[in-house]
């Protein structure tokens, strides 16, 4: 787990590299992909600024009803324009001409990154239960 600071983008670069993020991108716009990769938002955002962040992955259908963390995956959104499947099932290769796509990575990337500091800020946790939680209190059977 990373920690990083909603003041100072670069701990969130730190944790999640722009390496990283097209590789998750580009697995994630996959129309076949079962897990998404993405970064997981563990804790609230402390008055330092200061929070918890980790890679992480979590199932397509898999949610978090109950609030304990913020998943958040990015996608590409020029996916189909630039990536296309070879013959070999499930392999990417990258499309003759679109060099210039570069840039659009770079937008794609920033874009991100000010989403997971949104994210991040807005994010609202329940009470974690502590050790003298009065629901844990009495006789549990036996």
């Amino acid at each position: 787990m990373g920690a990083a600071n909603v003041n100072d983008r670069s701990t969130i670069e730190a944790i999640y590299s722009r390496e990283a993020f097209e590789a998750d991108a580009a697995r994630n716009s996959l129309a076949n992909a079962t897990v998404l990769h993405g970064l997981l938002i563990v804790s609230e955002v402390s008055a330092s600024g200061a929070f918890d962040l980790q890679r992480a992955k979590r199932q397509v259908g898999e949610g978090d009803p109950l609030g304990d963390t913020l998943f958040l995956a990015p996608f590409r959104r020029d996916a189909d324009a630039t990536m296309q499947q070879n013959p070999a099932y499930g392999a990417l290769e990258e499309k003759p001409g679109h060099v210039g796509q570069a840039t659009r990575r770079n937008e794609d990337y920033d874009a991100f990154l000010e989403r997971v500091l949104a994210a991040a800020a807005g994010a609202e946790f329940k009470e974690p239960i502590g050790r003298h939680e009065e629901r844990l209190r009495g006789f549990r059977g036996g």
